[in-house]
């Protein structure tokens, strides 16, 4: 993250230059600095650039392009890592019900918002209702026409980030598990990623991330907070 923000800000600032402040693709290069920046723990400069970003990105696109509606993704995971769980909840909420209305239960941004809502749920003790969220979702997107056309991990993978941050490290394990069995591989990807940095020292965990070490590694695809 260290490296990625200056090499962000230069992106932002020389497409801004060349293109315009409110071209598509300065647009998309403000939206994956604010993650960045959101994964360093700047929470209140990520929280501002992409309250800015958001209303430019609905002139530019519309309201309801999926690419609008990641940076709202984008904002809920902000405002989780601020602890203002009511408001990413309400954020994730109307983000999630228009991804799956635009884009289908099986799309990264989708299943993204998701777990900004299951997390904005576990972070006030109603982890159960969040789990209800997940599966009523994995089991309408196993019936779906689309099933199987996407990421068949996406939904698994982000309900274990839920568990994890309800602290129910024993569920977070078993659904990763089941990530990794339908085609999860990517060992490094899984320590880094700082939703699951309480599961560290489950052994359990130790043991899968071993498991995956054994195995090649690919670029991981269908990540839920990449910007189209």
């Amino acid at each position: 993250m260290a490296e990625a923000e200056p090499l962000s800000r230069q992106a932002v600032a020389i497409r801004s230059r060349i293109l315009g402040p409110e071209h598509f693709e300065t647009l998309k290069a403000r939206a994956w600095l604010s993650d960045v920046l959101s994964r360093e723990g700047k929470f209140r400069e990520a929280e501002n650039l992409q309250r800015e970003t958001q209303p430019a990105l609905a002139r530019v696109l519309g309201p309801e392009d999926p690419n609008t509606l990641f940076i709202q993704s984008l904002l809920a995971r902000t405002l989780n890592g601020e602890g203002h769980y009511a408001q990413a909840e309400k954020m994730a909420r109307e983000t999630y019900t228009a991804m799956v209305r635009v884009a289908g239960l099986d799309d990264s941004g989708t299943v993204g918002a998701l777990q900004q809502l299951g997390e904005a749920l576990a972070y006030t003790d109603r982890y159960p209702e969040a789990a209800k969220l997940f599966q009523d979702a994995i089991a309408k997107e196993a019936s779906s026409a689309t099933a199987g056309q996407g990421n068949p991990f996406q939904l698994w993978y982000a309900f274990a980030c839920v568990a994890a941050a309800a602290n129910r490290p024993d569920e977070a394990v078993q659904y990763l598990q089941e990530a990794v069995h339908r085609g999860y591989k990517y060992a490094d990807a899984l320590m880094a990623d700082n939703d699951l940095k309480n599961l560290r020292g489950n052994q359990r965990f130790q043991e899968l991330v071993a498991q995956l070490r054994q195995t090649p590694q690919g670029s991981p695809d269908g990540n839920p907070r990449a910007p189209r």
